[in-house]
């Protein structure tokens, strides 16, 4: 379980606010139980099942959500270094977010998922780094002048600001900030679904940041947000807090 979800820490995207009262009408609850459970054959299942339902009624809250969800599952692949798998899905996912851009309302989230997309692109071949970095911060900033009230702005600036050298931004201090932010828009939604995965994947992005800045009261406390939010919530209630919680003198 701790390599799915590390797999997913490494994600780049979140929820933008201004579709997060549309995707929770669409909201895969089958997604969301894998993801607290770790169970990556469950999480198969919601995709197929998003996947299916489009083919059916091809309805741009749908569509997003699978689109979401493939990124979800590309993220794990890579993580255990299964690029084979990941190719075809990649290919996958990059026509899928061109049938997003169609929607003018997820306008923001296209942008966001370009810069995904650019990301996964790295993954399978780090070597294009050089070519695609700057391309993905460009395509970052794009998404930035296009939703500044958004959490995906703020989870994507964030991810930047953890992984960037500090020449190019990069300040564990400023993601720290950025996260808090991203977590502060997602909460303003009174509408937010029950089922949204990327909400406590965003807290312990925060909590596993705070943790390696040494801040690890802090860290607790944000693990603890976590399963108050969702006590079944299996990685961080058996392995991330009880961690934590030892390095507390």
């Amino acid at each position: 379980m701790k390599r799915t979800i590390i797999a997913l820490l490494m994600a780049t995207l979140a929820w933008p606010v201004s579709s997060i009262s549309a995707q929770g009408e669409c909201s895969s609850c089958t997604i969301y139980k894998g993801y607290i459970s770790g169970n990556m054959e469950m999480w198969k299942q919601g995709m197929q099942e998003l996947q299916d339902k489009y083919i059916l009624d091809p309805d741009p809250c749908t569509l997003y959500s699978l689109v979401e969800t493939r990124y979800g599952y590309i993220g794990y692949l890579l993580g255990r270094e299964e690029k084979n798998a990941a190719k075809p899905l990649i290919e996958a996912f990059a026509g899928e977010v061109e049938k997003l851009a169609l929607h003018p309302q997820y306008r923001a989230e296209t942008e966001a998922f370009r810069v995904a997309l650019l990301g996964f692109r790295m993954g399978l071949n780090p070597a294009r780094a050089v070519t695609l970095g700057p391309k993905a911060l460009k395509q970052l900033d794009a998404a930035v002048k296009i939703g500044k009230d958004s959490p995906v702005v703020w989870l994507e600036k964030a991810n930047s600001e953890v992984y960037m050298p500090a020449f190019a931004g990069g300040s564990k201090e400023k993601a720290k900030v950025s996260f808090s932010e991203a977590l502060r828009l997602f909460e303003a939604d009174k509408n937010m679904s029950p089922c949204n995965w990327r909400y406590l994947n965003t807290i312990v992005l925060l909590g596993h940041l705070q943790d390696r800045m040494g801040d690890y009261r802090g860290s607790r406390e944000t693990f603890l947000r976590a399963l108050r939010r969702e006590p079944d919530f299996q990685w961080v209630r058996d392995e991330l807090l009880p961690e934590v919680e030892k390095k507390i003198k």
